[in-house]
């Protein structure tokens, strides 16, 4: 027994050496699992980081996708959003800002002529148009005519480049064009009334190629009318061309090179198109305090060739125009003379030459303008009194029959109750005499007497 416990005492040194070696080696390898668990644990924080990282740039390329596919470019400092004009309306298709406007409008039309039971053509009853107001026929009973043909729609789109911006313009309205008639559809076809690019290079200089007013009318001056023209003295010119405009401290200067066309009195053709150089337009815009105008010349070519003869002459003409505001009134004029106004005035109501017997042009000095008047009664109601009138110095050997002066008076009464929503009616009195070369007409003068009715909604 002895022995048996003396072996156990020798065996205890053992056992506590195995103990310790299985500690140590237990030690050994917690120490090594703790060492991998660290650097796992470090690896997966760095994944963890480029996970977040990637997750981040994922986010930045969908808001820009988002952008894209809506046609809205992520936010510019600066820009708070807003599109050129700041109109709400307005959108932006990539760079480019485009807005979409025009308006609806109704004429109603009470017309009672002098000399006749409707005008000379279809177009006269849509709106006045001097020339053709029938002279010396008996007067028929008070006609009515209702149509929405001036309604337009037009697009406006603006581009941000590296040199200044540019602008394009493109308009619509169904006046003056025919399809159907006014049995079943009162169809009338699109005509395009605009559609010109204008270059803004530095905001000093600008070019404008396309169709649109002609920088011989000062579209700015003419007075608000139901009426699709108004004044029977005005220009009214709208055509293909290229110009050249400069900014001025004071006002701006504008050349251009613009369409031309050839009227005139004993042709075969009206208009001839055998012009070989186009009409030449200055102007100048100016302002003084609450007063604006405008000076404009032009010289252009009056030329023809039928085949058997030809002829070319050289004319010009001058308009000055402008528009005082006041507090609640506004007082706008225009003035125009020359011997080529021809088609540029009371709607070629006046043919700027005559082909005399031996072939030559010879051209005519006409004059023409009007004075509007116009009063805002209140933030709704507002009228406005247009005084016109244009006269040509004819040849003694045109017909007795050929147009010599027209007058036209235009009072009306406008009504927004609500924003670009206007009610309103005009009377129009106007007239138009014939030269009657040695008084061989029985009767010489006709006037047309309207009452027109309107509702109007831009958009």
């Amino acid at each position: 027994m002895f022995k048996k416990n003396n072996e156990r005492k020798k065996s205890w040194p053992l056992m506590l050496a195995s103990v310790a070696a299985i500690s140590l080696s237990t030690q050994s390898t917690q120490a090594a699992s703790n060492a991998d668990l660290e650097q796992q644990v470090a690896e997966l924080q760095l994944q963890v980081k480029m996970l977040m990282q990637q997750m981040k740039k994922n986010k930045v390329a969908v808001q820009n996708l988002d952008s894209k596919v809506a046609n809205v470019p992520a936010p510019v400092k600066g820009s708070k959003g807003k599109t050129f004009g700041g109109d709400p309306m307005n959108f932006r298709v990539g760079n480019t800002d485009v807005n979409i406007g025009g308006f609806i409008k109704l004429d109603m039309n009470f017309s009672d002529y002098s000399d006749g039971a409707s005008a000379l053509a279809g177009i006269g009853e849509d709106f006045l148009v001097p020339s053709v107001i029938p002279v010396g026929g008996e007067g028929g009973d008070v006609k009515f005519h209702a149509h929405a043909k001036t309604s337009r729609f037009n697009i406006t789109t603006k581009t941000k480049t590296d040199t200044g911006h540019v602008r394009t313009f493109m308009e619509f309205d169904a006046i003056a064009s025919g399809q159907g008639d006014e049995r079943i559809s009162n169809s009338s076809a699109e005509r395009l009334r605009h559609a010109f690019i204008d270059w803004n290079i530095d905001g000093k200089n600008a070019i404008l190629a396309g169709q649109t007013w002609s920088t011989f009318f000062n579209v700015g001056t003419l007075p608000e009318s139901l009426d699709f023209v108004g004044p029977v003295g005005t220009i009214f010119e709208r055509q293909p061309q290229l110009r050249y405009t400069r900014k001025l401290d004071s006002g701006s200067f504008m050349l251009a090179a613009e369409n031309p066309a050839t009227t005139l009195y004993g042709a075969s053709e009206n208009p001839y198109d055998d012009n070989s150089i186009p009409d030449l337009i200055a102007r100048y815009n100016g302002k003084a305090g609450k007063f604006s105008y405008s000076l404009a010349a032009m010289t252009r070519e009056l030329k023809y060739d039928n085949g058997s003869a030809s002829a070319d002459d050289q004319g010009f003409a001058v308009s000055l125009s402008g528009k005082y505001t006041m507090t609640r009134d506004e007082l706008r004029f225009m003035v125009n003379y020359g011997d080529a106004l021809g088609r540029y005035m009371a709607l070629n109501g006046f043919r700027a030459g005559a082909i005399r017997e031996d072939g030559d042009i010879e051209l005519i000095d006409a004059w023409g303008g009007f004075i509007n008047w116009k009063h805002h009664w209140n933030n709704q109601w507002r009228s406005n009194l247009t005084l016109s009138a244009a006269s040509a110095d004819n040849p003694s050997y045109l017909a007795p029959t050929t147009a010599s002066d027209y007058t036209s008076i235009h009072a009306n009464l406008l009504y927004s109750p609500v924003k670009r929503l206007t009610l309103g009616g005009e009377y129009i009195y106007a007239t138009k005499e014939l030269e009657n070369t040695g008084n061989v007409l029985a009767d010489d003068k006709g006037s047309l007497k309207r009452l027109l009715l309107s509702v109007k909604y831009a958009f």
